[in-house]
């Protein structure tokens, strides 16, 4: 009888140790397939918002350089604006939490060109525009990874810029994870 009753107890512990290494296993490999679908996922993600992004980036790249060029000139302002609210609506749900802010600063031009249709532009309303429309440059080549090494998780390298550059530079890195835009008026 006693033989029995131990057979039955190395059985019952045999059953439960399997289940228990069951279930252990089981549960280690749904977390493992769990990160490799997340990990698509955000690499998908970040492939496309690259794209994105650098659309964004010509698009406001090329409206500065205008800007220095030819100064302020209502009409290629609106046409610019018009052209960034197209990215946006096609891509905006792509931004990233910086992205996000840069937009809201793009949004600020908006209410720039509301202001400021019958007057002509100040030197302080260009400079004003540039800063702006230079940050989100800047931002957007911070997410394309211009500045960081391997991606944007990673140690954000300095390189010799102009001092205004540079300077912008170390406030978005100083706000990046916040999202924070508000130093830009």
């Amino acid at each position: 009888m006693e033989n029995i009753s131990i057979v039955s107890l190395l059985s019952l512990l045999g059953v439960i140790i399997s289940v228990t290494l069951s279930f252990i296993i089981s549960k280690y490999q749904n977390k493992i397939e769990l990160i490799k679908i997340h990990s698509e996922f955000i690499g998908k993600l970040y492939s496309k918002r690259l794209e994105a992004y650098l659309e964004i980036y010509e698009l406001v790249s090329g409206y500065i350089k205008d800007i220095k060029r030819k100064g302020i000139i209502y009409a290629e302002l609106l046409v610019f604006y018009e052209n960034y609210s197209k990215l946006d609506s096609k891509s905006g749900i792509l931004f990233s939490y910086t992205g996000f802010y840069s937009d809201q600063l793009m949004k600020r031009i908006a209410t720039f060109l509301i202001n400021n249709k019958t007057s002509p532009f100040t030197d302080n309303q260009k400079e004003d525009l540039l800063e702006k429309l230079e940050y989100v440059e800047t931002t957007m080549k911070l997410e394309l990874g211009v500045y960081v090494y391997r991606d944007p998780a990673t140690i954000i390298k300095k390189y010799d810029f102009p001092e205004r550059k540079k300077k912008m530079l170390e406030v978005i890195i100083q706000n990046y994870s916040k999202g924070n835009i508000e130093f830009l008026h």
